[in-house]
């Protein structure tokens, strides 16, 4: 990461994946409608485009992909506009997604283990043609004669602010050239593992090509390589100048996705993050869909919320025109933004409760569900946290959530064994805990393993200590989890057993067998500060949403984490985001959102704000505030102070607000 990188606010991303099949490509082209709609729209950067998925290029390349149809150079004029408009324009390059290429040199295509090359779904059935796009492989030639002779072409003709690379990542493949090189490193082309070894390998070869190209000409120049979230992955961040979340909350992300991810990038030392959203109703390159301005206003307030700078993608006709109606929807949000910029430079998070993330510990995207279901609980409950990876301080935290599956080796049981003695808690579930042979607890749970569940779902009974809000009868859990022996520990809930695992042929009821009697170990366990839940409680809730899975959850973190940073009186969609500007003299910035999200259709949609009034809230400050007031209003709350805590009441709130604390 660069720390000297200085990101824009008020971003777009112009998308332009214009098929061959289109007539006139840029022929409406005009410099002055194209920087009217981005100022009317208060956009201050806008990542433009050199090539695109097809696989053509906007500008006169000397290769053979400059597109059939293309009227002009879109890539010079629109740069040309930008410099004289004093507007940021990175420049946009696919990568593994090449339409052209993938036709013409079908063996440049990543190849599964069967020898079928790696794309789109079946034909569509009204078309001969295919939809999506087949994954080329940068170790074929074709790294060389398209990704890194466009992105040559385009630092030596235009040098310019910045380049993003699309759609690149560790692709598992055995095209000729893969195995070829698998058997001269002696790497076994049958072993899943050794095949990730080999695509780690071709992905490094491909940062190290293009960012040396980049940095070469223009050692400021921002670049980053859009891939799945790599958390934890710290062996490819120097090849970032800074983080792009790709997050479009009513697309294939929902509205969860992206406030759990911004608060692990934006913990990485001098990584500056923008959130990608989208002005679509769905997904990307949907000409004519349009998502409702509130959505949108409200996204931009979550974004900015958690220190991150905003983006929203849309896509360019293939005439070149700018859609106005487009720019004045965005325009309605970044007109918001502009207004509360000051409150949001340089701001830091301010958290003293944080999830330990399985998916970073571990390099495994498919554990984030736990690490989702964790961040959901404690957004619904507004309890600002960060997501952490192994390598971070755990020292200014209070508490530590450990979700599910964070298998504890000898190192990483030295620093949460430092963390509890200096007085810190911990939230255990699931696997959570163990040692990575999976025998024995690396913490001390105040129980020993015995191994894992025998049934196909558990229930839970909670002890009185844990019932606020709960009921007491036995409630599903879904899934089943650790057993163990109890030694020194309070057992705070039982785990109860179904009376038989359901099969196809021994079955109860509908959905699952009806709970039996107490299993012979517990479900939720105290020892001290630490807490242990059998179950994978948060994987669960992320996959089945049951409240009293919170409730539970929430009722063992108020055993564990007493004087809580922050209280507020919002229903579970209430939102908060608690910064703090240290160039400001360390002044808190706290912001309250509160919407709804309803599935209409597939999609998650924003539409109606119902105001809330009388939000009371209370905020542990490191001293008395000497001011605070609502922004950009300018407009004073009368606060009480009393053991070191500010409490006010907010008026009124209706979708976001933020509360300056000088």
């Amino acid at each position: 990461m660069n720390p000297n990188t200085s990101l824009r606010w008020r971003q777009i991303h112009l998308d332009f994946h214009t098929s061959e099949h289109c007539p006139n490509v840029g022929g409406e082209f005009d410099e002055e409608q194209f920087i009217d709609c981005l100022q009317k729209a208060h956009v201050d950067s806008v990542t433009i485009f050199a090539q695109c998925h097809h696989g053509w290029c906007y500008y006169p390349t000397k290769t053979d992909m400059r597109h059939p149809h293309l009227q002009t150079d879109l890539v010079g004029r629109m740069l040309a506009a930008g410099k004289k408009a004093g507007i940021n324009m990175p420049v946009y390059i696919t990568v593994q997604w090449h339409d052209k290429a993938s036709r013409e040199h079908p063996e440049w295509c990543v190849r599964r283990p069967d020898g079928s090359i790696e794309g789109p779904p079946p034909k569509h059935p009204h078309s001969p043609k295919k939809q999506g796009w087949y994954r080329l492989c940068c170790n074929t030639p074709y790294l060389e004669e398209s990704v890194l002779t466009v992105t040559r072409e385009v630092m030596e003709m235009y040098n310019p602010s910045g380049i993003f690379l699309d759609i690149t990542g560790e692709s598992a493949c055995l095209c000729d050239w893969c195995l070829r090189d698998m058997r001269e490193k002696g790497l076994n082309t049958d072993n899943a593992g050794d095949r990730m070894v080999q695509a780690r390998d071709v992905y490094k070869k491909y940062l190290k090509a293009t960012s040396e190209i980049v940095w070469a000409h223009n050692p400021d120049a921002t670049l980053y390589h859009n891939s799945s979230d790599k958390k934890g992955r710290h062996d490819l961040y120097p090849y970032w100048s800074h983080y792009e979340i790709e997050s479009l909350p009513t697309g294939l992300w929902g509205y969860n996705h992206f406030p759990v991810n911004a608060r692990y990038f934006t913990m990485l030392p001098d990584c500056q993050v923008i959130s990608q959203t989208g002005k679509f109703h769905r997904m990307w390159g949907e000409f004519g869909g349009f998502k409702n301005p509130i959505a949108l206003q409200y996204e931009v307030g979550q974004i900015t919320s958690l220190g991150c700078h905003c983006m929203v993608g849309d896509q360019l006709h293939p005439n070149g025109k700018m859609d106005e109606e487009t720019y004045r929807i965005i325009g309605e949000a970044y007109e918001r933004v502009e207004a509360r910029e000051a409150w949001l430079e340089g701001a830091v998070s301010v958290a003293d409760v944080a999830i330990l993330s399985p998916s970073a510990v571990h390099k495994n995207r498919e554990l984030e569900c736990s690490e989702n279901g964790a961040g959901l609980m404690l957004m619904e409950a507004q309890i600002p946290f960060a997501v952490l990876d192994e390598t971070m301080d755990f020292a200014p935290y209070r508490l530590l959530i450990l979700p599910d599956s964070v298998l504890v080796d000898d190192e990483l049981k030295s620093e949460l064994n430092a963390f509890v003695a200096a007085g810190g808690k911990l939230l255990l579930s699931g696997d959570s805990g163990l040692n990575p042979a999976r025998n024995g607890f690396a913490v001390d749970i105040g129980a020993e393993f015995e191994g894992m569940s025998p049934w196909d779902v558990e229930y839970i009974v909670v002890g009185d200590e844990v019932a606020d809000q709960m009921v007491r009868t036995p409630f599903l859990v879904y899934e089943s989890g650790v057993t163990t022996t109890v030694g020194d520990a309070e057992v705070l809930a039982e785990t109860w057993q179904p009376y038989f695992n359901r099969t196809y042929g021994h079955f109860c009821s509908h959905r699952n067998t009806p709970y039996d009697k107490p299993a012979d170990w517990p479900a939720v366990i105290r020892k001290g500060g630490v807490i242990h839940i059998a179950q994978p409680i948060f994987r669960v809730y992320d996959d089945q949403g049951m409240q009293l899975h919170r409730d539970l959850v929430l009722n063992c973190i108020d055993l564990l984490y007493d004087e809580p940073l922050l209280t507020v009186n919002l229903p579970s969609c209430g939102r908060v985001g608690l910064m703090r500007q240290p160039q400001e003299n360390d002044r808190l910035v706290l912001h309250l959102m509160y919407a709804v999200p309803i599935k209409r259709g597939q999609t998650h949609v924003i539409e109606d704000i119902v105001p809330l009034t009388d939000v009371a809230v209370s905020v542990r400050a490191p001293r008395e505030p000497t001011r605070v007031y609502l922004a950009p209003e300018d407009s004073d709350l009368d606060v009480s102070w009393s053991d070191g805590r500010l409490e006010f009441v907010l008026p009124r709130l209706e979708m976001n607000q933020i509360v300056v604390i000088e």
